[in-house]
C-alpha cells in the first residue's frame, strides 16, 4: 500500500511538472503579441516590481493577473485569452473563446483536468 501511495505522489508530481511546463510556455507564447521589445519590456518590470517571473506562476495565476493588470491595464484581457487559447492546445482541452474569462478560475480548471488524465 506504501508504494500504491509513492506511485501516486510521483504520478501527480509529473501532471505538475507537465502542466507547469506548458503553462510556462503558453505565458512566454501569450507575452508575445505585445511585441519582442514591449514584452521584454513588461516582463523586466514585472520581474522587479512584483519578484517573480511571470512564466513561473502557474501556482498563482491571480498574481499574474494582478501584475499584468498594473503593467499594461486594457492588454491584460488580450494576454489572458491567449494565455488560456495556446494553453489550452498544448494540453489537448477544449477552449471557447466566446465565454468571459476568469484567468485564475480556467488555469485552475485546466489544472484539475490536467491531473485527471495524465496519469
Amino acid at each position: 500500500m506504501i508504494q500504491k501511495g509513492k506511485n501516486n505522489n510521483k504520478s501527480r508530481k509529473t501532471n505538475i511538472t507537465f502542466f507547469e511546463k506548458a503553462y510556462s510556455s503558453a505565458v512566454k507564447e501569450g507575452m508575445i503579441i505585445l511585441g519582442e521589445d514591449v514584452s521584454k519590456i513588461v516582463q523586466d518590470y514585472i520581474e522587479e516590481k512584483y519578484s517573480f517571473l511571470i512564466e513561473n506562476t502557474s501556482q498563482d495565476p491571480k498574481a499574474l493577473s494582478e501584475a499584468l493588470h498594473f503593467a499594461i491595464d486594457g492588454g491584460k484581457r488580450i494576454i489572458e485569452r491567449r494565455i488560456i487559447r495556446v494553453l489550452s492546445k498544448k494540453l489537448d482541452i477544449e477552449y471557447h473563446s466566446a465565454e468571459l474569462i476568469n484567468f485564475e478560475k480556467q488555469i485552475k480548471e485546466m489544472r484539475e483536468k490536467v491531473s485527471k488524465t495524465h496519469k
